[in-house]
């Protein structure tokens, strides 16, 4: 009876791993290749470099690269899911944006560490191309965010002639700088709105022209809702520190709580 025992014991193992495997909560190092992300109705799936596509509904991305660049997508009706955990992109020198974020679908990014993107000329640091939502979070209380847009980019939301809208932070350290023309957290010389923050601390800066939560130059801040938590905004040189950017208005500003500077 042992003997059989053993023998059904072997034969369930070696069935499981001919199965095929689906990972479900992977590590993905940046210094391997640029990373795709796609949230369809079918789940959730990650590409990198010239690889397949794997299913992965909860992918954690880390290292480090000059070159490569994070695409994640979110198809209509889908939340796409993505954990940055200590990631550091400096593609300042390659005209490129660090992360993007596309799709009708909303975006969900959790921080874990401390991370760092930096892009180049006409992008935003973090830049939002969604239509739908997003949201950067901190459940773990132990994330950090710094982002850069270069020139015409803001830091965190639109690029060159690129609007910011639909930005939702609930927690983290965030540190966003826009570029030149860009707002820290809006548009990349454009209108910000539809913004909302519910706790963390956020040091928000415009570069030039641009507001540090709002308009980027000629663009319009509205919208803009705190809640809880530490902001710090500055606006760059004829930009608001929570509003419009040079040439650009600011309205429907509400602030309801939270440590506001």
């Amino acid at each position: 009876m042992k003997g059989k025992k053993i023998v059904s014991t072997l034969l369930v193992l070696l069935l499981l791993a001919s199965l095929p495997v689906s990972a479900h909560a992977a590590v993905w190092d940046i210094g391997k290749g640029n990373i795709m992300v796609n949230a369809g109705s079918g789940g959730q799936t990650v590409t990198q470099g010239d690889g397949a596509a794997v299913e992965d509904s909860a992918p954690v991305i880390t290292g480090s690269s000059t070159e490569n660049t994070v695409t994640i997508n979110a198809e209509k009706d889908q939340t796409a899911s993505v954990t940055l955990s200590d990631v550091n992109i400096d593609v300042s020198s390659e005209g490129k944006a660090a992360v993007t974020t596309t799709g009708e679908g909303n975006v969900s990014i959790e921080l874990n560490g401390d991370n760092t993107l930096k892009s180049g000329k006409g992008h935003a640091g973090l830049e939002k191309k969604n239509g739908g939502k997003l949201t950067i979070a901190d459940e773990d209380k132990n994330g950090k965010l710094t982002a850069e847009g270069g020139k015409y980019g803001a830091g965190i939301g639109g690029g060159d002639q690129g609007a910011g809208s639909g930005i939702t932070i609930t927690g983290g350290e965030i540190k966003a700088t826009g570029g030149q023309y860009g707002a820290g957290i809006g548009g990349g010389k454009g209108d910000g709105s539809d913004i909302t923050i519910s706790g963390g601390e956020v040091n928000a800066t415009g570069g030039t022209s641009g507001a540090g939560i709002g308009g980027g130059y000629n663009g319009n801040g509205s919208d803009i809702t705190i809640t809880d938590g530490e902001v710090n905004a500055t606006g760059g040189k004829y930009g608001a520190g929570i509003g419009g950017g040079e040439y650009g208005i600011g309205k429907d500003i509400i602030i309801t709580g939270g440590e506001v500077n």
